[in-house]
């Protein structure tokens, strides 16, 4: 081999390596039901999270409120990562176990999401499909961009709703249950809505925007767990504050609280009850 191949080698090698993982890296298409298999080898040890080439999940159990707090710090490479899934099409009241539409799914991470075929009301997109087209302005709505990022309409219309997507905003996904937590860096202490127990003590799911392509899921435990009170709203939305999120938004709670990691609920680990669900949301991995 003569001096300028030996040179020339290690360069294309590196062309081939660069390839190969722009390959793997593809984006998830949106009509896609489920995401690549996530590898064994790729969770950490003791339930700690997950970490391959697309992204990184960190579990971590906290107290605060007098209550046992799961929370769920993820990073991702591409926006086709943050998804959703349904139990079954829509307008079917189907519900499954939260862990089994995850394990459906082959999500990395999943929670509870908003059981939208029980609450008919709001503006409905799921995998850029939209179901509905009403709001209610009792029930703030969360957005998910194709830049995966969050946006929070509080009191929402139609008009407002039409208004964000004249301005150039993509809904990939968007939920009806609220309330808004935190909004653009503030604390949200005021709801329309007052069938979420405001100032219930209880089980509750939220999920954050922490930073691009970074979020959080917390899940904390409540009166039907032993030791933990539960949190109201507004603790909520100043839990979720500390832990650095930019948005967030409560999800359905109660019983219906679930985190799944690996297929596996993780939150509440002395309980064994689990409520089913009609749809979750959830981060995959891109393969390998």
């Amino acid at each position: 081999m003569n001096r300028f191949l030996k040179c020339l080698l290690p360069v294309l090698l590196c062309a081939m390596l660069a390839c190969s993982s722009a390959a793997a890296l593809s984006p998830i298409p949106l009509e896609d039901e489920s995401g690549p298999f996530p590898s064994e080898a790729n969770y950490l040890a003791d339930g700690r999270g997950y970490q391959d080439e697309s992204i990184e999940v960190r579990v971590s159990r906290v107290r605060a409120y007098e209550t046992d707090i799961t929370i769920a710090r993820v990073r991702i490479a591409d926006p086709s990562q943050i998804r959703t899934a349904m139990a079954a099409r829509y307008g079917s009241t189907a519900a499954v176990r939260p862990d089994k539409l995850a394990q459906r799914a082959n999500a990395v991470l999943a929670c509870n999401g908003d059981y939208f075929s029980y609450n008919t009301a709001g503006y409905l997109v799921r995998q850029g499909v939209t179901y509905r087209e009403s709001a209610k302005r009792t029930y703030d709505i969360l957005i998910i961009d194709e830049y995966g990022d969050f946006t929070i309409i509080i009191d929402p219309t139609k008009t407002k709703v039409q208004e964000y997507v004249n301005n150039g905003g993509t809904i990939v996904n968007s939920f009806n249950f609220g309330p808004a937590l935190v909004k653009d860096y503030d604390i949200i202490n005021t709801t329309k809505r007052q069938d979420c127990g405001v100032n219930k003590k209880t089980q509750r799911m939220g999920v954050g925007q922490t930073g691009p392509l970074e979020y959080v899921l917390v899940a904390t435990e409540g009166p039907e767990n032993k030791g933990s009170e539960g949190l109201t709203i507004p603790e909520f939305s100043r839990l979720m504050y500390t832990l650095g999120a930019v948005q967030a938004y409560n999800l359905d709670g109660g019983s219906s609280t679930a985190m799944m990691l690996g297929g596996k609920k993780i939150n509440a680990p002395d309980s064994n009850k689990v409520r089913t669900v009609c749809d979750i949301l959830y981060f995959a991995t891109l393969g390998e």
